[in-house]
């Protein structure tokens, strides 16, 4: 059985701040008022996204899919 890794603050930190960054660049997307800044680095994040789905597998990406759904309902009920 694999061990789940450390929780580490600062990396949890990170995410957390992609995340938050992510989902603010989609809401400005809805309201018209997104900058080309933010459109650029969407587009970078969705792009490492699938180089590392690629380099991963699908069982790895079928749980991080599962998180993100998790994550989404989370923001939903907010």
């Amino acid at each position: 059985m694999k061990r789940r890794p450390k929780f580490d603050p600062a990396w949890r930190a990170h995410v957390d701040g992609h995340r938050n960054g992510v989902v603010l660049t989609i809401a400005d997307i809805r309201a018209g008022t997104v900058a080309e800044e933010d459109i650029d680095k969407l587009q970078n994040f969705c792009l490492f996204a699938l180089a590392l789905m690629q380099m991963e597998g699908p069982q790895k990406w079928a749980l991080a899919k599962v998180n993100a759904e998790i994550m989404s309902l989370n923001l939903e009920n907010q």
